[in-house]
């Protein structure tokens, strides 16, 4: 906490930013919303999960923090990445009926879960 001198009002490092007034330590949320999203794990599962690390929260509070901080979650993640493909590529081929016409469906997906897709 730093309280300004001119004002005597106190903030903090999260003051401004979307992780303002939040109990949890903001690398503890990042996790929870990691193991999430890369795991697939239920909100029950994650908050029964953090609670074995001494945090205890419920799966509404999982679901709330997916909801506000993913967004800004997933954009920091996509420009570290950008311009990064993996060397690796899976590539599936197929045909499919979209509206009863059947089209070609070629996807593609590299070593770090990113995927192409081209129809």
């Amino acid at each position: 906490m730093f309280r300004c001198k001119a004002c005597r009002r106190t903030f903090n490092e999260r003051t401004g930013t979307p992780f303002n007034f939040i109990e949890v330590p903001t690398d503890i949320i990042f996790q929870v919303l990691l193991c999430r999203v890369r795991y697939k794990l239920s909100y029950r599962d994650m908050a029964e999960f953090f609670l074995l690390r001494g945090f205890q929260f419920t799966h509404e509070t999982v679901r709330d923090w997916e909801e506000r901080f993913l967004p800004h979650f997933t954009e920091q993640i996509r420009t570290k990445r950008k311009g990064k493909v993996g060397e690796v590529w899976m590539v599936d081929e197929t045909y499919v009926k979209v509206r009863g016409q059947w089209c070609y469906l070629c996807r593609g997906i590299d070593e770090d879960g990113c995927e192409m897709s081209i129809t």
